[in-house]
């Protein structure tokens, strides 16, 4: 009889967390390439041993992370433990936020994807082409330290990074994990299945889905650390942006931080306007808000107004302006593809301030063929030249496709008008074999004094079938 001892299981890997360690380095690109051969990026697949490329690219993970919070510091954001007040060694979320925002008349608010590690915008631009910054929150903080406040404030806002997405709290690294990097983690052996999420050990307090994360930013920083005159943007990227729409649209929610709010963009979120029922919050979505969402037209191109896009393929319900994010063909790149558009778009807000309203976008066919004047505006030349030719375009196939039924519909009465049965049938077949005086031909010559109209006849075969229209 064979027993295995527990001491002989292959031992689990361990990896630096030290980018070059891992045998990579960060060129004058800021992108991640190989030590050994400059031409190549991360190469997970380093063994056919799937446990061992997975503890590899959790350490590298870990090392970007690092990279990233020391690139935060040096753009002055402070960490902040949620709940606050939170030892570093208890469970906790870290968020970045301005030092000074109590001071700022302006504040962002940035929330992520829920499955996405703190600052990663997607993993496939910071570790390919396109380098740390541009697949990194990164990008859109520089940018923001670049604009004013207001028209009467000259500084640039406050920031809130949130993280919705470490909410999973290990013990041993003292540290939350994504739900993707919680199966990573070191184990017993490198066979070991995992370990179970437990509640106790593993929840964050107030923290421990996304939508109580969303409810703690909000209730902890926005409403203690913000200024009360403040106003605050949104930027919310898919399952986070549908929480954070939950939470709003909400009568005493909105009572709090209703005034306070200044814009938001909403980027690959599903939350049905049919579900608004704040009417506070409806309103706001209506004028100071916009959607982004993937589609095949170029970046900014309307493709539904505030009530929607009946003739949209996709979802169109936002209750806000939508407009096409573009070349990104998945949520994680939206932010990334869009991030000039959605900040110019908020310092606008911004600048105009209360006055600032949604331009009234209606996108939808009508039957006549005309675009209404305000979608005229919102594409430029091009587009409607290609639109109003497709459109001509399609009348043309139309009128000739319905040409052509009438002259088959006419040929195939032509063949059989020879019989004088007065008596209409409602089903014809003509075959081959009929010959001029038959009873088929009788039934063809009756159904020819039926009104066009109300005859459809479908041939196939050298058969004729009548049908009444209704």
């Amino acid at each position: 009889m064979f027993r295995r001892r527990w001491s002989g299981l292959p031992a689990d890997p361990i990896f630096p967390a030290n980018i070059s360690e891992l045998g990579y380095f960060i060129n004058e690109d800021d992108e991640i390439r190989s030590l050994e051969n400059a031409d190549y990026y991360f190469h997970y697949f380093l063994t056919k041993n799937e446990r061992y490329n997975d503890r590899r690219r959790f350490a590298y993970n870990e090392a970007i992370g690092n990279v990233i919070h020391s690139r935060l510091d040096a753009e002055s954001l402070a960490p902040l433990r949620l709940p606050v007040g939170t030892k570093p060694i208890d469970p906790h979320v870290p968020i970045r936020i301005s030092p000074d925002l109590p001071e700022r008349s302006r504040v962002v608010l940035i929330v992520g994807e829920d499955n996405q590690q703190f600052g990663v915008l997607a993993h496939r631009v910071l570790g390919g082409k396109g380098g740390i910054t541009k697949g990194s929150i990164l990008n859109l903080v520089q940018a923001l330290k670049k604009q004013p406040s207001s028209s009467t404030d000259p500084t640039p806002p406050g920031i809130v990074i949130a993280n919705p997405s470490e909410l999973w709290w290990w013990p041993e690294g003292k540290r939350g994990l994504t739900p993707v990097d919680r199966h990573y983690i070191p184990m017993t052996s490198a066979v070991h299945l995992g370990r179970a999420y437990d509640k106790a050990r593993n929840g964050i307090p107030k923290n421990i889905t996304t939508a109580e994360h969303v409810k703690c930013v909000f209730e902890e920083v926005v409403d203690k650390l913000v200024g009360k005159d403040a106003k605050l943007d949104i930027i919310a990227v898919g399952n986070s942006a549908e929480e954070v729409e939950k939470y709003l649209n909400d009568d005493e929610v909105w009572k709090k931080f209703g005034t306070m709010m200044g814009a938001m963009v909403v980027l690959g979120g599903f939350y049905h306007s049919d579900e608004f029922k704040c009417e506070g919050f409806k309103q706001f979505m209506q004028e100071r808000a916009r959607a982004y969402a993937i589609h095949h037209t170029p970046l900014d191109n309307p493709i539904a107004g505030s009530f929607g896009n009946p003739g949209a393929l996709g979802f169109a319900s936002f209750g806000c302006p939508a407009f096409s994010a573009g070349e990104a063909n998945m949520t994680e790149l939206m932010l990334i593809e869009t991030h000039h558009s959605v900040l110019n778009w908020l310092e606008n807000v911004a600048l105009l301030g209360e006055a600032y309203r949604n331009e009234d976008i209606q996108i939808y066919g009508n039957d006549d063929g005309v675009i209404p004047e305000e979608v005229l505006q919102a594409w430029g030349e091009k587009d409607v030249e290609e639109t109003e030719k497709h459109m001509k375009g399609t009348e043309k196939d139309m009128e000739e496709t319905e040409a052509e039924i009438k002259k088959d519909e006419l040929h195939a009465l032509e063949d059989g008008n020879s019989g004088h049965d007065s008596t209409p049938k409602k089903e014809v077949a003509v075959s081959k074999e009929s010959s001029p005086g038959s009873s088929q031909d009788s039934r063809v010559a009756a159904a020819e004094k039926e009104d066009e109209e109300n005859v459809v006849l479908k041939v196939k075969d050298l058969k004729v079938t009548v049908e009444d229209g209704e």
